[in-house]
């Protein structure tokens, strides 16, 4: 007893641990709601329409993931770095991420507007084509939400974020099922922005008051802190591009090539794939931030690495087993219409094992600086995903399209998992040598 007194005690007082508390439990209650909402959504819809719900959602998602350049981790390890070398200027930082991705988002939603029509044809979805349009407001908002979320992951600021989150939550809930029943797709994509409105007028009253506390005003030009951001974030900008072309990608595939149900399908099995991924999405930003306050500690870095790709491996397998024990249970709240969701939810499951490991190395890559190497390893992944899926699709187009991608990303994912590992451990295994180098050179010198 007295040694689990001592543990406990030891938790309370952890920084690691209640940031990391605060951002399971306020993003995981927040995706518990989106998890419910999705599926009664989809239960209204049926899968054809939730198909197209799904297509808009996701075009949403991964225009925005790319309009934010990155900055999402790029605030988040400037503004960990400035605190944590005691450095003025981070309110600089905040004001010059958040333009960018103001400016950026606004150009995408733009060309999504003037676009939408020609998009809808290729995909053989004309009825899209409104949605398409409608999409460029929650656009701004999904890519201004993102960096806020990296900003205020910076200053470490995970209760405020985690309550915000649930708040935004609980908001789609309320907002989505009325209109969805009323005004069908439109209905809940409204819901999306209502939430997504939310989130982003809570964040940036945590933000502005985070930075009042600060005293950290400066009337100096932003240009410098603008072009040293870009210039950090333009590797970390393509590795979001080339995973919205992978995955926008394989969903305009399974458009283009099966019944706009497929997207249905799959939409929903990553759905569930991010109820087990729902731990280690969370604590991305936490993870990065304190990674990038031990690059100049090479011996706890490493421990702190291996800790939590631990941890992200314990916290993916228990949701995992659940998932696979009921899929039955879970395609049967869906409805007769999603009777091949089971078998493509069992498989996809499968896919978020390696990812649970990917998110830590890739964090541990941002932390380093090898933002290059991360972005060719990625985009090779990436191109990997998309041309086997257009070979397999395309020359065998009666498939289950949903099913096929599971198991591309299931493989996939598996090789950039190891491939991560192999470089990382390259790559510290150098720097040990080095240290011990010249350490051994500085003895000698002593010694002479």
């Amino acid at each position: 007893m007295k040694w689990i007194t001592h543990k406990v005690n030891k938790l309370k007082q952890s920084s690691l641990a209640k940031d990391s508390f605060w951002s399971v439990f306020g993003n995981g209650m927040g995706n518990v709601i989106l998890l419910v909402t999705s599926m009664l959504v989809a239960r209204m819809l049926k899968k054809d329409l939730f198909g197209e719900f799904g297509m808009v959602k996701n075009t949403m998602f991964y225009i925005a993931s790319f309009s934010t350049f990155g900055l999402g981790y790029t605030s988040t390890k400037f503004i960990a770095h400035a605190i944590e070398e005691h450095r003025s200027g981070v309110s600089s930082i905040v004001r010059a991420v958040s333009i960018i991705t103001l400016v950026s988002s606004l150009i995408m939603s733009v060309l999504l507007l003037l676009f939408a029509e020609q998009l809808a044809l290729y995909i053989q979805t004309p009825q899209l084509a409104q949605p398409f349009r409608f999409l460029g407001l929650i656009l701004i908002t999904k890519a201004v939400s993102t960096t806020q979320t990296g900003i205020l992951a910076g200053y470490k600021a995970f209760k405020p974020l985690g309550i915000n989150t649930i708040i935004s939550s609980l908001v789609l809930l309320v907002v989505s099922l009325p209109l969805t029943h009323f005004m069908d797709v439109y209905g809940a994509l409204l819901g999306l922005l209502s939430s997504q409105l939310v989130l982003c007028i809570a964040n940036g009253i945590i933000i502005k008051r985070i930075s009042r506390t600060q005293n950290d005003f400066h009337k100096k030009s932003l240009s410098p802190t603008i072009k040293k951001i870009l210039k950090f974030s333009f590797p970390v900008a393509l590795q979001e591009l080339s995973y919205t072309m992978c995955n926008w990608g394989a969903m305009l595939l399974i458009s283009k090539y099966a019944a706009i149900g497929e997207v249905g399908l799959f939409t929903a099995a990553t759905q569930w794939g991010a109820i087990i991924l729902f731990i280690p999405t969370l604590l991305q930003n936490v993870i990065l931030s304190y990674l990038s306050g031990l690059t100049k500690n090479t011996k706890y870095h490493q421990r702190f690495l291996w800790q939590m790709m631990a941890l992200n491996l314990i916290c993916s397998i228990l949701p995992f087993l659940g998932i696979l024990a009921l899929s039955g249970v879970i395609t049967s709240f869906y409805g007769n219409s999603f009777a091949d969701l089971r078998v493509v939810i069992n498989v996809y499951a499968f896919a978020t094992i390696p990812m649970c490991l990917t998110s830590v190395l890739q964090a541990d890559l941002l932390a380093k600086g090898h933002n290059w190497m991360l972005f060719i390893l990625r985009t090779i992944r990436d191109v990997v995903i998309v041309v086997t899926a257009y070979l397999l699709f395309s020359t065998q187009p009666e498939q289950s399209t949903a099913l096929n991608l599971s198991l591309i990303n299931v493989v996939a994912y598996s090789l950039s998992a190891i491939t991560l590992f192999v470089f990382l451990q390259r790559a510290t295994n150098k720097i040990t040598t080095k240290t011990n180098t010249n350490s051994s050179m500085h003895t000698q010198e002593e010694t002479q």
